[in-house]
């Protein structure tokens, strides 16, 4: 499974695939009297295929050889929560999320992102970073510590990230100069995020508009501020469907002309809301339905199934070729030549995650 050739495969791929060219995404968090309500918007420039994947909890996993530290070590971890994530890539490459703690993760491109040069700390590219905090964290303070256990890795394009728990606690992270840059509690007074270093953001808000147009990818700067303008907008006696406010906000507000999947968290409910442009009729799933258990089977949806209302029996047992279609779909989109041998072997090192009580 380890061999040199799916090393050399997986270290291309950190390079094109883990989100792709997302130009305008918008995450932001509501507070509400019954828990927070998390948006995100995912916009490409191709189609907007993936998988939504229910993942279990005490499954033992491990990054790839490559992504050793300078102590020769690996990422190891357990998952010790269950989770629901959107996937572009496939399995493991989470988008964005949720876990049964009320973690939620909204991924966004950022091109002023640097991540860290290697160094003792073992390495996940973006995907399996947004899983690894989704497997292992149940707060944002722990979300924001994992920088301290593992480095992210460098790869294409280059993101931040916006994260809330179910406390109503948010944090925007960044690496900027190759450093962790974090805004939380007192330095977030705007929960949200969109294209733009947050602080730039909060700048440009502050004094009305963006200082110059080539620093504003995609409007990010008129994005954050209309999320935040409907944050501060909500009124929990009158607005009292809070997921349709939510869904206004990211498909009539902030939405791009290629916006592909509109997805609303409810933490305090453990419940997903989602639409995409493929299939535009609303979908929804309640955690209370879904069986995180190691001994389950791990399930997936197609994001663009043509389907409505409550999904959660149209998810089906893991099925790899489906997986692995999906995962060369996109390598043919960014013209990554891999064979169908390469493609498994990637698709196997991860497929042999286990349960963490069957290892001996």
């Amino acid at each position: 499974m380890r061999t040199s050739a799916t090393t050399a495969i997986y270290c291309l791929l950190l390079i094109c695939l883990p989100i792709g060219p997302a130009r305008a995404c918008t995450c932001f968090c509501l507070d509400t009297p019954a828990g927070p309500v998390f948006g995100s918007n995912l916009d490409l420039f191709i189609p907007g295929d993936g998988l939504v994947f229910v993942n279990r909890r005490g499954i033992a996993k491990e990054s790839f050889p490559s992504q050793m530290g300078t102590t020769g070590k690996t990422a190891k971890w357990v998952s010790k929560y269950g989770s629901v994530t959107f996937n572009l890539a496939g399995r493991e490459w989470a988008f964005g999320g949720m876990n049964e703690a009320g973690l939620v993760l909204g991924t966004m491109e950022l091109v002023k992102s640097e991540f860290p040069e290697r160094d003792e700390r073992p390495a996940l590219p973006i995907g399996p970073w947004a899983q690894y905090v989704l497997d292992t964290c149940g707060s944002v303070q722990e979300a924001i510590e994992v920088d301290s256990k593992v480095r992210i890795e460098d790869s294409a394009p280059p993101v931040h990230y916006l994260i809330a728990d179910a406390d109503g606690n948010c944090a925007a992270i960044e690496w900027l100069d190759g450093e962790l840059v974090c805004y939380a509690g007192e330095r977030l007074p705007v929960k949200a995020m969109s294209n733009m270093r947050y602080a730039r953001a909060l700048a440009a808000l502050e004094r009305g508009g963006p200082r110059w147009w080539w620093s504003n990818p995609g409007r990010s700067a008129e994005r954050f501020a209309a999320a935040h303008a409907r944050s501060e907008g909500y009124d929990a006696g009158g607005d009292t469907d809070v997921v349709r406010y939510a869904f206004e906000t990211l498909t009539q507000v902030v939405a791009a002309p290629h916006t592909k999947w509109n997805i609303v968290y409810d933490i305090g409910k453990r419940a997903i809301w989602y639409r995409s442009v493929a299939s535009p009729t609303v979908k929804h799933l309640s955690f209370r339905n879904l069986d995180f258990s190691s001994e389950a089977p791990v399930r997936m949806l197609n994001v663009n199934a043509a389907i409505e209302g409550d999904v959660e029996r149209a998810f089906t047992d893991y099925d790899p070729e489906v997986n692995l279609r999906v995962f060369r779909t996109l390598c043919a989109r960014y013209n990554v030549k891999l064979s169908e041998e390469e493609a498994v072997a990637v698709m196997r090192h991860i497929e042999s995650f286990t349960r963490a009580d069957a290892i001996h």
